[in-house]
């Protein structure tokens, strides 16, 4: 497999906008190398400004036979890839990155393979981790197709100045045989290039959202579920007040109701448990006050106007982090919440939209990466030394550093699509967990609730089609994540049997799995003694589990606390279709 010394004398390109290759003699190429860890900077020595597609840390073969099977991430949260040099599959209900945000035409890109930050690459036993360790200015890229490898920075056509220099990102290149010590080794490189955010609590945020179990929210929803989370389950401790109240995308401080942000937040207290806000920062929706007033705070296309051509719902533009107005309405908008509504716990969804390469900013010298920690970092300094920041929807390395936790997965609904596709996003990222930020792998839903909501002014109904062994999967999906557990059932409705569910997921957060393999079927835990299991086929299987312990074990069912018996080496345990489990392991005291 590829190690850092195979790259140490490769040389550095510079491709150029309008499709030629620079002259190197151009350009001071300073590229070093510090062990397993490359910095590049280049500088413009020439008379004349260049505008700069790429710079290109690595272009050509590589020994990496076809079968050798990768992984990588997506621009965005809800993308990633997986397969062989040959093949593809992307994981994620919304598509390929280009597919889901129509990112700008690259003439590199060709029909090569595209993932961004990190690239896995495993065959038999011996594990490459490609990645890029730092994100402040320039997005990292990985273009590859059989044997052939492009490690490129995406410097979105920038000009170089004559005398003017940038650094490139920070490229890791990590070999061995133990993936999970690969990935530590990765986590520790990006905390020096970017610290997580000062925790501002020992414990990792509980509470109960709107989302999953209400139709059209309504204040009168919060507060009734406020009620009932201090009755019966005060362990969740916070209501996450989620989206769907305020006026229009954009204008986070006018709600629909009677009963403002504020009052609202006071009232959940009252109710004696803790609120927690919501605000998507970078969308503006062309509806919206922002969007009439301040068109200029916005992302523009060629011909000055606000453009919507890469978002996703095209009701959307995108606030430039770059404008020292748009900044300021962040700000106050950050104000409003902590100060006059109390808030301690900010929820920002819909993050990448900020870091989108979209168009044309306020200041055109910056990259969508810097635009997008410019609008984070105002936000930031209004909150940060008191509150809980989750990032939604995020960018992943333009976010490093700037939120206390990160949603891992896609929207939980109550189907096996989603059931079982989340779990397969977040296992391949349990490695962030505690070490990049807290995961949040979405709501846990346990009981079997329809929802009907408003799609195009009719009501329309997403049937809850989970069967009982697949609620068995979820729920130990959410104690292989290790991360945060809301609550997404009604919680004056939710039975006793599941608030006792809820208790123990509480009491397990912390650790995240590290998995036998990427069949995802074994996780297991340091610190925990427990083991979770997992069938993703359509039929029943039967596991023989090694239990990695020395004697006899007793084995229980970590929910129900039946034990199983007395084991050494491995159980057996016939596992139904779509089912999970999640055992529990101790030394036996007496045995036959």
């Amino acid at each position: 497999m590829l190690n850092a010394s195979f790259f140490y004398d490769k040389a550095v390109q510079i491709r150029l906008t309008d499709g030629s290759q620079a002259n190197a003699a151009d350009f001071n190429i300073v590229n070093k190398w510090n062990g397993e860890k490359l910095r590049v900077s280049i500088k413009n020595i020439s008379g004349t400004p260049s505008r700069i597609r790429e710079i290109v840390l690595f272009a050509g073969r590589a020994e990496i036979p076809a079968e050798t099977e990768f992984y990588g991430e997506g621009y965005h949260m809800l993308a990633q890839y997986r397969g062989n040099m040959n093949e593809t599959e992307v994981i994620g209900a919304y598509g390929s990155d280009r597919e889901f945000f129509h990112l700008p035409d690259n003439p590199y890109d060709g029909d090569l393979n595209i993932v961004y930050y990190l690239l896995r690459l495993t065959l038999g036993g011996a594990h490459s981790l490609l990645a890029f360790a730092s994100c402040n200015k320039f997005l990292g890229k990985f273009r590859f197709k059989q044997n052939y490898l492009e490690i490129v920075m995406d410097t979105e056509n920038l000009i170089l100045n004559p005398g003017q220099s940038w650094e490139m990102e920070e490229l890791a290149v990590f070999s061995g045989s133990n993936c999970a010590d690969l990935f530590d080794k990765l986590a520790a490189a990006i905390n020096q290039n970017h610290p997580p955010l000062k925790p501002v609590t020992k414990e990792i945020p509980t509470g109960w959202c709107s989302y999953y179990c209400v139709g059209r929210m309504e204040p009168s929803e919060l507060y009734k579920n406020a009620e009932a989370m201090a009755e019966r389950i005060p362990e969740l401790e916070m209501i996450q007040i989620d989206a769907g109240l305020n006026t229009c995308d954009g204008d986070w401080m006018d709600w629909r109701f009677d009963d403002d942000l504020s009052v609202a937040c006071r009232k959940v207290r009252e109710a004696g448990v803790k609120a927690g806000g919501y605000c998507s920062p970078f969308i503006v929706d062309f509806q919206s006050k922002l969007f009439v007033e301040h068109r200029d705070w916005l992302v523009r296309d060629e011909d000055g106007n606000p453009t919507n051509r890469l978002c996703h719902k095209k009701d959307w533009c995108i606030l430039d982090g770059t404008h020292p107005g748009a900044r300021s309405y962040l700000k106050k908008i950050m104000r409003y919440m902590h100060d006059d509504c109390g808030l301690r716990y900010f929820k920002l969804d819909f993050l990448s939209y900020g870091a989108l390469p979209a168009g044309r900013r306020y200041d055109e010298t910056k990259t969508s990466v810097e635009a997008f920690r410019m609008g984070m970092i105002a936000m930031l300094e209004e909150i940060a030394d008191d509150s809980f920041v989750l990032a939604c929807n995020a960018p992943f390395w333009p976010c490093l550093g700037l939120a206390h936790a990160n949603r891992t997965t896609n929207d939980i609904f109550r189907d096996w699509k989603h059931a079982g596709g989340n779990a397969l996003e977040q296992f391949y990222r349990n490695w962030m967990h505690q070490k990049l930020w807290i995961n949040d792998p979405d709501c846990v839903v346990l009981e079997k609730l329809d929802i009907i909501r408003l799609r195009d002014g009719l009501p329309s109904k997403r049937p809850c089609t989970l069967t009982d062994d697949e609620f068995d999967f979820h729920k130990a999906f959410i104690i292989a994540c290790g991360g945060m557990v809301l609550s997404g059932d009604l919680l004056y409705e939710i039975s006793q049997q599941n608030i006792n569910i809820l208790k123990k997921m509480m009491g397990a957060m912390g650790e995240a799995a590290v998995f036998d393999s990427d069949k995802f079927n074994i996780g297991r835990f340091k610190k925990k003694n427990l083991i979770c299991l997992f069938n993703w086929d359509d039929s029943v299987k039967t596991f023989t589990v090694p239990l990695n312990r020395q004697g006899h074990i007793t084995v229980s069912d970590f929910w129900t606390e039946e034990k199983l018996g007395v084991f050494e080496n491995s159980i057996e345990i016939n596992m139904p279709a779509h089912s999970g489990k999640v055992i529990r392991l101790e030394s036996a005291k007496k045995f036959t």
